[in-house]
């Protein structure tokens, strides 16, 4: 049986994800970080992007995260996201509408925002409407 460790994923409003995982792997700012259990301690700031975790009965789940921080232990793996989102709870239509909002903010400039925050918000609008459009049923 292969090991396992706890993963969970965290927003400001819900658990999204929680149970035991043979493996994860998340969009680090370095680049994508694979995860097992036994991994060294660590702290991880997130990008936005897909996590693709492997679970103890060997299913593939995926969560759509748009940034946040991973701690890592070697029984524990905690990712406090800023917003995640499962398959199920996407909807390709609201990402889209989300996406164009963005994309106009970004063009008009909104006040009280920068050009960086206003970039990061299109960034994040694009992964969530590109994982919204790869798992449409």
């Amino acid at each position: 049986m292969p090991r396992e460790f706890q993963f969970e994923v965290v927003t400001p409003e819900r658990t999204v994800f929680s149970k035991a995982v043979t493996s994860v792997i998340m969009p680090a700012y370095e680049g994508y970080l694979g995860v097992m259990a036994g991994h060294a301690p660590l702290l991880a700031l997130l990008q936005p992007g897909e996590i693709v975790v492997r679970t103890t009965d060997g299913k593939q789940e995926e969560i759509a995260v748009s940034g946040g921080f991973a701690d890592v232990g070697p029984a524990k793996c905690l990712i406090l996201a800023d917003a995640a989102e499962t398959p199920d709870q996407l909807n390709p239509d609201r990402a889209r509408k989300a996406l164009e909002k963005a994309k106009a903010a970004l063009a008009e400039g909104a006040p009280g925002h920068s050009q960086e925050e206003l970039e990061a918000s299109v960034k994040r609008a694009e992964n969530r409407l590109r994982f919204a459009e790869r798992r449409k049923k």
